[in-house]
């Protein structure tokens, strides 16, 4: 498997962890932490969203970090932005080893390689997932099984 279609599994793995998550959160539904799982899951969808737009422009995104969803509107956007960033990872005219420069939440200028951006992404995902299962073993609900070797061995 080549460099592209690796990163693509990997986004489309991480939609897939949205997805079944947002699915067991509101199959349980009120439960004490509910809210802090939404946030998180936009969290990691919003940072996602930043750095697509630190990628295609430098520009600064209007979407802050810790904005909160519906879970219907949330698996909306999680859905565009995911179609986003396949798609920009499957241009072969994008260059995956290109060096992206961009700003800060501090207006500080940094710079990154595009393949490095993709891996944080989805790494970020998986820390605040984990945080997400432990909210739910700690309100008593079994979580749902979204490690990456279930994904791939299918349901």
């Amino acid at each position: 498997m080549e460099q592209r279609q690796a990163l693509q599994l990997l986004f489309t793995y991480d939609l897939w962890c949205t997805r079944k998550l947002l699915d067991h959160i509101n199959e349980h539904a009120p439960f004490k932490k509910d809210v802090a799982c939404l946030a998180f899951l936009a969290h990691i969808v919003n940072i996602q969203e930043i750095w697509f737009s630190r990628v295609i422009s430098t520009s600064f995104s209007e979407t802050e970090k810790w904005d909160e969803y519906k879970p219907g509107e949330l698996r909306k956007k999680a859905k565009k932005l995911n179609k986003k960033w396949l798609d920009l990872i499957g241009d072969h005219e994008v260059e995956l080893e290109s060096e992206i420069i961009f700003f800060t939440e501090k207006r500080v200028k940094k710079r990154a390689v595009l393949k490095d951006i993709c891996k944080h992404l989805v790494i970020h995902g998986e820390f605040h997932r984990g945080q997400i299962l432990l909210f739910l073993r700690n309100c008593d609900i079994k979580p749902p099984m979204i490690d990456y070797s279930a994904y791939r061995s299918g349901p």
